[in-house]
């Protein structure tokens, strides 16, 4: 290769090299111009969008909680029972408003019962608050409805969230505990049905 060659080549590579050295801040600067360009015309765009929605979604209000419906609680020949939930007492009972179907048992209307049903002698057991107020709890008579006259009839004023009812012989046994103190109330057919 001769000198000639040789000195031309390294000319070329020096003007090659002081065009780019001058063109290369050109090219970067159109190169982070570009880049900006884009991001307004993206970020408009997304802008548009957003507003776009906004103004054609049809806005749906909230939904409300479903109040609660009477459900089924009780049903014998006579008569059928329906409770609705009041409220449920945090980290205790939950409470119901009752109501009977025919409304021959007007004395159920007007106070708060308990989930508990014991179905016996021609009638039910039934839990009926004599408080809601959660400091005063337990505090619950034990009563018996009737179900051929709808007549409500006190039984017993149970302080106690340990009680049981069952079957012994001809009768029911009610039991509870009150502090120390352990409680029996025997229950039978005869003591129900007639004052």
């Amino acid at each position: 290769m001769s000198q000639n060659q040789t000195s031309s080549k390294k000319f070329l590579g020096w003007i090659w090299t002081g065009i780019f050295s001058v063109f290369y801040p050109i090219i970067m600067a159109f190169s982070l111009l570009f880049v900006s360009v884009v991001w307004v015309f993206s970020t408009l765009s997304w802008l548009l969008t957003s507003l776009i929605r906004k103004l054609f979604r049809k806005e749906e209000p909230a939904p409300r909680p479903a109040a609660p419906d009477w459900q089924a609680f009780f049903k014998s020949d006579n008569l059928r029972i329906e409770r609705k939930l009041k409220e449920e007492i945090m980290f205790g009972p939950a409470y119901y408003k009752l109501r009977a179907i025919p409304n021959n048992a007007e004395a159920l209307a007007k106070d708060f019962f308990g989930d508990f049903k014991y179905p016996c002698f021609d009638g039910v057991l039934l839990q009926k608050f004599n408080t809601v107020i959660p400091k005063e709890l337990p505090d619950f008579d034990l009563v018996f409805l009737n179900l051929k006259t709808g007549q409500l009839k006190y039984i017993e004023t149970i302080k106690s969230f340990s009680w049981s009812v069952e079957e012994s012989g001809r009768g029911i046994i009610v039991t509870w505990q009150d502090g120390e103190e352990q409680h029996e109330l025997r229950l039978t057919q005869e003591r129900l049905l007639h004052a």
